[in-house]
């Protein structure tokens, strides 16, 4: 009998059927599309983000403060203390390895050079190195043991992928084997008037040193009052081999509002060993740096504030305004199903009132709309999930250059959102039919 109710109504009042499941559709579909592409999309602007560069700091724990004055680093007199080259490849092998997008040493020393012999800072990185990652692991956490790299592996890094913003408005970059060559700050380069294949002289501790410009490097940043070297070209002027400096590391990581409620503000000593084994696997950048302090023994590593303080605030601004949108439109489609819904039940007025004179019950009332609004909410669940998936790869292409493919557990979110959204448009109307007298139905119609 309901089945035959169910058809008989959508049959005689397509129209407003119609509209009900349009609303559904395009509230579905929207909700889906924001779904998906916060399933697969989220990641990806995380990456985007490195393009902000290393957000975190890795430096001796011995390390003296230096005083910065125009590009120029002072530090008080005493030996001193660097990270060491080959343990930053140690770097890949913490438990997040993967979330390592890159890294660079930064060894940077006090010199004169040019015409006039002015004091400068000479720094010494890697501009494109392949480096060789170390087998097995030495962090704490038994898991991370477990996945841990069985063999040696390569990974290429250096400053060009670390600092994607760094650019040559004049020659080449360097090759990291090339020892008779420099790359001038482009701020630099005017105040000095020396421009690419012109010859340049670092004097350091009595020893002098002859180096053909081989381009002018931009940077917005103080490596335009920098010269850039060869990291083995700064050990060299240093007396310090091997020496790698201090390391600037780019990772991925997620906003610390993404860890559990009762660990944001807890210690990592404060914690017990369950609440630490789930922070220590959490992708933050607090267990992330507590990860690099382990397998680089002796060394600090501290976050870069400024960087990954604004990558995570943009990222949980672009989540709840997704959201925002998101329940947005399923209430505007709340709406429309309400007032399709109220329109049906003016309609049948005569229909309910005469149903229950004859001795139906509210709630048996109440199941016809009901399952009206039921099956209305599967089906533009089910339109809504493949209209909003098109749209999504259609964003995902046009806007994020990536793919965006189907998944189950979004399917079954539309569905369930398209459902949710026709019964709670068709509660209202549903009450007002259960709550009105018969006779009072059946003198209006």
């Amino acid at each position: 009998m309901l089945f035959r109710l169910l058809g008989e109504t959508f049959r005689r009042r397509r129209q407003r059927v119609a509209v009900a499941l349009l609303a559904i559709v395009i509230g579905s579909s929207l909700a889906t599309a924001l779904f998906a592409i916060y399933a697969d999309i989220m990641d990806r602007m995380s990456q985007e983000m490195r393009s902000y560069g290393a957000n975190i700091l890795v430096s001796p724990k011995s390390e003296s403060l230096d005083i910065s004055i125009a590009g120029v680093s002072y530090s008080p007199a005493q030996e001193p203390a660097y990270l060491r080259e080959a343990d930053l490849p140690k770097l890949k092998t913490i438990f997040w390895h993967n979330n390592v997008q890159g890294f660079v040493p930064s060894l940077t020393v006090t010199a004169r050079a040019g015409r006039d012999l002015e004091p400068v800072a000479l720094t010494g990185t890697w501009f494109d190195r392949e480096v060789i990652i170390p087998k097995g692991t030495q962090v704490r956490s038994s898991f991370a043991q477990r996945t841990a790299a069985s063999s040696d592996s390569s990974f290429r890094t250096g400053a060009r992928k670390v600092f994607p913003w760094w650019r040559i408005v004049d020659g080449k970059w360097l090759d990291d084997s090339a020892n008779r060559e420099a790359l001038l700050g482009q701020a630099l380069s005017r105040r000095m008037g020396l421009g690419v294949g012109d010859v340049l002289r670092v004097e350091r501790n009595g020893a002098t040193r002859e180096m053909v410009v081989a381009g002018i490097l931009s940077t917005g940043g103080p490596e335009d009052d920098q010269i850039m070297v060869p990291l083995a070209v700064a050990q060299d002027m240093a007396a310090a081999p091997g020496a790698g400096g201090r390391g600037l590391v780019s990772a991925l990581t997620l906003p610390k509002d993404k860890l559990a409620a009762d660990l944001r503000n807890k210690k990592p000593e404060e914690m017990t060993p369950t609440e630490y084994e789930k922070w220590y696997c959490s992708p933050i950048i607090d267990s992330i740096t507590t990860q690099i302090k382990e397998v680089l023994p002796g060394s600090d590593a501290q976050a870069i504030r400024q960087v990954s303080e604004a990558e995570g605030g943009f990222l949980v601004r672009i989540q709840w305004l997704m959201l925002l949108i998101a329940v947005v439109a399923l209430a505007a489609s709340a709406l429309a199903v309400m007032t399709a819904m109220t329109a049906s039940v003016m309609e049948r007025r005569g229909e309910i009132g005469l149903a229950k004179a004859l001795g139906a019950l509210d709630s048996q009332v109440a199941t016809i709309f009901l399952a009206e609004a039921g099956v209305l909410g599967v089906l533009g669940g089910l339109l809504g999930y493949g209209l909003g998936m098109a749209l999504a790869a259609f964003i995902g292409d046009r806007v994020f250059g990536s793919a965006i493919w189907p998944q189950p557990a979004v399917a079954a979110a539309s569905v369930l959102l398209g459902v949710g959204v026709a019964l709670a448009g068709s509660a209202i109307p549903v009450l007002r039919a259960m709550s009105v007298e018969p006779v009072t139905l059946l003198r209006q119609a």
